[in-house]
């Protein structure tokens, strides 16, 4: 009995070790894989769109269009050779049941705008579009943003911007219509 619990131990111990040998080898096989700097580039700014996008969650004073559902994806294209975002919302169903209400353009950019830049790029009541808020201080605040722990040179990051499609759809649960618009991710006005 005596010997059959020694056996154990060591049929116990072995495992542990053979355990700990594959959990290291694994670990060098992973250290040896190479990451692109683009693919590296994309999975830090999707991991950023992801938590940028918590802003358009549902407010508790409404100030513009509320969302229930936001989901974001980026990837490159080979085929266009640029970098796709979709950017996809769902307004809020329980307001929008008591509320009759259409999407218009300035949804899709404000969704856009509040993502990527932090304000919505309209003025408060009237909802026109604020003249201060151009293409150029559109693309300071990205730089900022999304380049700001990354080792591009001003020509890639300008490369990268002009190569940057982003596309906003925005999905009414009530009426069931879709608004698609894109362009640009620092376009003036998507489309």
């Amino acid at each position: 009995m005596n010997q059959i619990k020694i056996k154990i131990k060591f049929l116990f111990l072995f495992i542990i070790l053979a355990n700990i040998n594959y959990a290291n080898a694994s670990f060098e096989n992973l250290k040896e894989k190479k990451v692109s700097y683009l693919d590296f580039f994309l999975l830090k700014t999707e991991n950023n769109l992801y938590k940028r996008a918590q802003v358009l969650r549902t407010q508790v004073i409404a100030t513009r269009v509320q969302y229930s559902y936001i989901n974001t994806k980026i990837e490159y294209n080979k085929d266009k050779k640029r970098i796709d975002i979709l950017i996809y919302t769902v307004m809020d169903k329980k307001r929008y049941s008591k509320k009759k209400y259409t999407q218009k353009l300035r949804d899709c950019n404000q969704v856009r705008n509040l993502i990527f830049y932090g304000r919505t790029g309209y003025t408060f009541f009237k909802q026109k579009r604020e003249p201060t808020f151009s293409e150029g201080i559109m693309a300071e605040i990205f730089k900022e943003v999304f380049f700001s722990n990354f080792d591009f040179t001003e020509d890639e990051i300008e490369f990268i911007l002009k190569n940057m499609f982003v596309e906003v759809t925005i999905f009414h649960p009530i009426n069931k219509k879709e608004l698609t618009c894109s362009g640009n991710v620092n376009s003036y006005e998507l489309k």
